[in-house]
């Protein structure tokens, strides 16, 4: 098979399991936060679901176990991909038993069991891109995934809760479990039967995870990453909150925070792979972290006299858009930093790490957002933001090369 038809090849897996992926994902940290909270529940209550999202993020603890082992040895990623998506299909099946009203506890730990299968599954097609594609197809399909990260977060909204949300939870869930199923079934008919590895094993140690950071290129990319996208974490991730207390409904802030919100994310993933290719990765995160900021001034001088349901949601459709320009960037460049023989560990690695950052960063902004508001995480968003582009501008010599993959 010659470059170009491998990396159509491997384009056709990676949107599907990412549109599936991302649309089940969506769902347990934020849709189900508009259930949660239209039941009354705190913001406290709800930052519960980014504490069980929390092995999405440490995925990275078991990389090496996707580098170095298989369920079957000739399709080593792909292999991973479809048992973890039959792990996703058994979650959902849990979740039917659940009542956000009376046992919201009991959503948590189910909600944890579909973010480990999802990340195991998400680390083993990171490897499956790093290893399989040719380094000139990074940006395209970097951004192909962002863009079927958004779409399934739109067809959720859309298809799903905007359409079954006053039917109740359990009508959404059962619909989500017949669409994992029919993921399940499409990943075993997309997925190689035998992986043509553009680079070979090797012999990847079980405690070498964060690995990728004895490379300075690594550890500078997750600092400008953390500041460039400080300004817009919150409005991003706990849109939930923001959109119920603008005085929508659960069928509203899908419509706006989860369709809307990817359609335009799924727009600025697209039109970032054309400026990643121009300027190179980490450049275009600076021009993220300015343009970042100066939403977030705007926001913090509007929220002063109190954001309305209008700038509510501009505020999160904003935010969507800047969060997948970042992933289309960050994402081609680690894809270059990864590697050979080991980069479902060096991917997940970096992305786990990151995650954590902002995870710690969501759950500090919405542990306080009820007492502090949203012009004063807006403000400090925004000086964050502001240094991140700095960061990148006077730190040119420091920038990873985009000529060549590692």
């Amino acid at each position: 098979m010659d470059d170009v038809s491998r990396d159509r090849s491997v384009l056709r897996l990676v949107v599907v399991v990412t549109f599936v992926g991302a649309l089940l994902g969506q769902f347990a940290t934020q849709g189900m936060g508009l259930f949660l909270r239209d039941a009354d529940a705190s913001s406290q209550m709800i930052s519960l679901l980014y504490v069980a999202a929390a092995p999405y993020t440490l995925r990275f603890l078991w990389a090496p176990l996707v580098d170095r082992y298989s369920p079957r040895a000739e399709s080593r990623y792909s292999a991973w991909i479809i048992f973890c998506q039959g792990a996703v299909v058994l979650s959902f099946a849990g979740l039917l038993f659940t009542d956000p009203t009376s046992a919201p506890m009991l959503i948590i730990p189910i909600v944890a069991c579909c973010m480990i299968a999802l990340g195991t599954q998400f680390t083993a097609l990171g490897g499956f891109m790093a290893s399989a594609l040719t380094a000139a197809a990074y940006p395209k399909d970097a951004s192909a995934q962002g863009a079927a990260s958004a779409s399934g977060g739109m067809f959720l909204g859309a298809a799903v809760l905007y359409l079954l949300a006053d039917l109740g939870c359990s009508a959404v869930i059962a619909a989500l479990l017949a669409i994992s199923l029919l993921g399940l079934v499409a990943s075993a008919m997309l997925a190689p039967g035998a992986e043509t590895q553009r680079t070979g094993a090797s012999a990847v140690s079980i405690f070498s995870q964060l690995s990728i950071f004895s490379a300075p290129q690594a550890r500078w990319l997750l600092v400008v990453s953390a500041l460039v996208n400080s300004a817009v974490l919150i409005p991003y991730a706990a849109k939930a909150v923001l959109l119920i207390d603008a005085g929508l409904s659960v069928t509203e802030g899908a419509l706006y925070g989860i369709v809307l919100g990817n359609a335009v994310g799924a727009l600025g993933a697209l039109i970032a792979r054309r400026y990643v290719e121009r300027f190179g990765g980490v450049m275009f995160l600076g021009f993220v972290g300015l343009l970042n900021a100066t939403s977030a001034c705007i926001i913090a001088v509007l929220s002063l006299d109190g954001l309305d349901a209008n700038e509510t949601i501009l505020f999160v459709v904003l935010a969507n858009a800047a969060v997948f320009a970042s992933f289309t960037a960050s994402r081609a460049v680690v894809m270059r930093i990864a590697r050979s023989g080991r980069q479902a560990t060096d991917i997940a690695g970096y992305v786990g790490v990151e995650s954590i950052v902002f995870l710690v960063l969501v759950a500090a902004g919405l542990a306080v957002l009820d007492d502090v508001g949203v012009a004063v995480i807006s403000s400090v968003g925004a000086v964050l933001g502001f240094l991140g582009a700095l960061v990148v501008f006077a730190g040119k010599r420091r920038l990873i090369p985009e000529g060549a993959a590692r």
